[in-house]
């Protein structure tokens, strides 16, 4: 009974979250109410406060469905290989849902999107340094300093790229950040 229950609110919130992009693509988020979304999905007020604070809450929990998929396709890091961010998929999502990032940057409501964003990538850097080298090793430079260092840049350059019309295509504007980013990398890697 419970399997059933628990598809029924995966449903719910799917059909609520759907609800909020397409009304993203029609008109402003700062102009987008609760009631909007309600009508759009169907669904009753209490429904929507049963599985969401309030619109903000929705707008994060979309962009966290996104970065928790990143998750599963990455590479494992290693020394050899220190692929700090699942920053590929990030471009590619980014590339994709093109059109909605732009009608967040011009509607309001990317501040959500990108502080949700850069908590993932933080804690995304946290254990993949932590694969890396273990979570007893002490780094040169505490682990808050590198994982605001490379989830701010990541978030600054993707960010630009989308406002400056994507001048690069994904697989080319992560292998710069990359490059840029293992740059500053490089002392924690080699200090053995």
């Amino acid at each position: 009974m419970t399997k059933k229950m628990d598809r029924r609110v995966e449903r719910t919130r799917k059909l609520i979250q759907e609800a909020l992009v397409s009304l993203i693509l029609e008109k402003r988020y700062d102009k987008i109410t609760v009631q909007d979304i309600i009508d759009r999905a169907n669904v009753g007020r209490s429904t929507f406060y049963a599985h969401f604070q309030d619109k903000e809450d929705l707008l994060a929990s979309n962009f966290a469905n996104y970065t928790a998929q990143w998750d599963e396709t990455e590479p494992t890091a290693s020394k050899e290989s220190p692929h700090i961010l699942h920053s590929l998929e990030f471009f590619l999502h980014a590339n994709e849902a093109y059109e909605f990032h732009q009608a967040m940057f011009e509607g309001g409501g990317a501040e959500v999107m990108i502080e949700t964003g850069r908590q993932h990538m933080m804690a995304d850097v946290q254990n993949h340094l932590q694969e890396i080298f273990g979570e007893d090793e002490e780094l040169a430079i505490p682990l808050p300093v590198i994982t605001n260092f490379l989830a701010g840049g990541l978030l600054s350059i993707m960010v630009w790229w989308l406002k400056e019309k994507r001048p690069y295509p994904p697989e080319t504007i992560n292998e710069m950040f990359q490059q840029l980013a293992m740059r500053g990398m490089d002392s924690l890697f080699n200090a053995d």
